[in-house]
C-alpha cells in the first residue's frame, strides 16, 4: 500500500510539474502577445499622428484651392470689364 502511495505521489508530482511547465510556457507566450499588442498600439498612434498631419495638409490645400479659385474669378471679372471698355474695342484677346 505504501508503494502505491509513493507511485501516486510521484504521478501527482509529475502532473504538477507538467502543469507548471505549461503555465510557464503560456506565460511566456502571453508576454510575447503583450509585446506585440504594445508594438501594434504604438504603430496605431504613429499612424494617427500621420493622419492628423495629412488632414492638416489637405485642409491647407483646400484653402489654397479656394483662394486660387477666387483669384481666377477676379481675373475673369477684370478681363470682362476690360473687354467691354472703349479702349479695348477692336482688339483680340487670347
Amino acid at each position: 500500500m505504501e508503494v502505491e502511495f509513493r507511485k501516486q505521489d510521484k504521478d501527482c508530482t509529475q502532473v504538477l510539474k507538467n502543469h507548471f511547465e505549461q503555465n510557464e510556457y503560456n506565460g511566456e507566450r502571453l508576454d510575447r502577445h503583450c509585446e506585440d499588442i504594445n508594438a501594434a498600439n504604438k504603430a496605431i498612434k504613429r499612424l494617427e499622428r500621420h493622419m492628423d498631419r495629412l488632414e492638416a495638409k489637405v485642409k491647407t490645400q483646400e484653402e489654397t484651392i479656394e483662394a486660387l479659385e477666387g483669384v481666377i474669378e477676379n481675373q475673369q471679372v477684370v478681363m470682362a470689364r476690360f473687354r467691354s471698355c472703349e479702349c479695348a474695342k477692336g482688339r483680340t484677346f487670347g
